[in-house]
């Protein structure tokens, strides 16, 4: 409905005339309508232009375009706001000015101006509530402009961009249009930017999200606990620490005595068992020796026939004969002589003092052994030796006289001092790793140390960082890798 139909008088169906009053209610509706479809109108012409681009800057040239048209402008410009700046983006039917320019300057400038008021600005203002607007006069003195108006373009309170329309006349411009424009399209603008961004720059938003997220103001407990963390890593890098090299380790004894059985026989009796302590002399055990015994005396008898043989040779005067007989007494008496030396063996006596370290005791009296056979292990009670195995990454870092400390398992309160003597050049398979054998032996005296006995070696390898002492392993086994796939 026009305003010139509604001046006039409306009939109603009985023919009587409308009062005065109804008529502007009707007309104030019908502006209001009216109004309301032309603002309407607009945001779809807007919004069709700024989905009308492939891009975001297609969308701001479009749009661009749009409004000069739309109000009648010599200029249209559009700042977007990128990490707290002003940008130009687009100007319309001309290319974008480059950012160091006097052009540009002025335009960012009057931009800025509205932004610092948060308010749409228009030149010339219409009242003083605004200020001296500085940016504005300068940019208006500039390009001898009519008019001008700054719209900020907010969305929830986050400044998307600005639009800057300049008139060569002195018409003013519809603010109330404009802010009600500014609310539409900033929230589409917005999308547009989010999704024109490229893969970094998503990639920014989403780590400061988060972080705003996690470590906002709001909560300060965690924002804390980030510092801590974040010193602490720092401070992996710069704090040193004594690295070792950490193998298992085994204690042996220098030397080993093997009691072996001096002839095949049977056991008669077992003095010792294993972990016994003995002495030089002491009795280990006993060969049966009543087989001996018996030859011996058969073998006695014998030198008693030769003996006789040799005498009567000798009183026969038969020097032949007196030969051979001396040889077989000869014979005789040496055959007694080995039964006698083999039945002294049958006592098993041990060689040094000692700690007996193996003896099986599982043979009892009567038990038949072979000559040869082992039948006690002795090895010194003081003199040890300490053999480590250790990982091929770590052994290049092993170098004799390198000190270090055991542990072993019975003592694991104790630590003892070790000094490494030598490094055995092949290495030992075990569980799919190759390891080296160390020699290692105790810089101190220790007691209630039994051969045997396991634990674990700590060699002292100089000083490196925290971090690289956690991460020595992996390091080791990256290079490994790559220089395996990649040499």
């Amino acid at each position: 409905m026009t305003s010139a139909a509604a001046k006039q008088t409306v009939v109603s169906t009985d023919g009587v005339a409308e009062s005065r009053p109804e008529l502007d209610t009707l007309l104030a509706r019908a502006t209001n309508a009216e109004g309301i479809a032309a603002n309407q109108a607009l945001l779809v012409e807007m919004f069709a232009e700024l989905l009308s681009g492939g891009s975001l800057a297609g969308a701001l040239d479009a749009l661009a375009g749009a409004m000069q048209t739309r109000f009648d402008c010599e200029r249209v410009a559009i700042a977007l706001e990128d990490n707290g700046e002003l940008e130009l983006s687009a100007i319309s039917q001309q290319a974008v000015l480059a950012a160091s320019s006097s052009e540009a300057r002025l335009l960012l400038d009057a931009m800025n101006e509205a932004c610092s008021l948060e308010s749409i600005v228009s030149w010339p203002p219409s009242s003083d509530e605004l200020g001296v607007l500085v940016a504005h006069r300068s940019l208006a003195g500039r390009r001898r402009s009519g008019s001008l108006c700054t719209v900020p373009l907010y969305n929830k309170q986050q400044l998307v961009g600005v639009v800057l329309l300049e008139r060569r006349d002195q018409q003013t411009f519809p603010l109330e249009t404009f802010e009600i424009l500014s609310a539409s399209i900033a929230p589409l603008l917005l999308l547009h930017k989010k999704a024109d961004r490229n893969w970094w720059s998503v990639f920014k938003l989403s780590v400061h999200t988060r972080l705003a997220r996690y470590l906002g103001p709001e909560r300060p407990g965690m924002r804390a606990l980030c510092i801590l963390a974040a010193v602490l890593f720092l401070g992996s890098f710069i704090v040193t620490t004594r690295w070792q090299i950490v193998a298992p380790a085994e204690l042996l004894s220098f030397e080993r005595r093997l009691i072996t059985s001096p002839q095949a026989g049977f056991i008669a009796q077992m003095q010792v068992a294993a972990g016994d302590q003995v002495s030089e002399g002491q009795l280990l055990g006993r060969l049966d020796p009543r087989e001996l015994e018996l030859e011996a005396a058969s073998r006695e008898s014998e030198v008693v026939v030769a003996e006789a043989e040799f005498r009567a040779a000798i009183a026969s005067n038969d020097r032949q004969s007196t030969g051979i007989a001396r040889a077989r007494l000869v014979q005789a008496r040496a055959r007694h002589e080995s039964i006698k030396q083999r039945l002294d063996r049958t006592d098993l006596v041990s060689p040094i003092n000692g700690l007996v370290v193996a003896a099986d005791a599982t043979r009892t009296t009567g038990t038949a052994v072979s000559r040869g056979e082992t039948l006690f292990e002795i090895a010194p009670g003081t003199d040890f030796e300490v053999h480590v195995l250790v990982d091929e990454v770590d052994v290049y870092d092993v170098v004799t006289g390198q000190t270090g400390t055991l542990s072993l398992k019975a003592m694991p309160g104790e630590t003892i001092p070790i000094v490494v003597d030598s490094v055995y050049p092949v290495a030992e398979a075990n569980g799919g790793e190759n390891r080296f054998r160390v020699k290692a032996n105790l810089t101190a005296p220790a007691t209630s140390l039994r051969p045997g006995q396991s634990g674990v070696v700590r060699l002292d390898a100089g000083r490196t960082s925290i971090i690289g002492a956690l991460t020595r392993k992996l390091n080791r086994r990256l290079a490994e890798l790559w220089w395996r796939w990649v040499g």
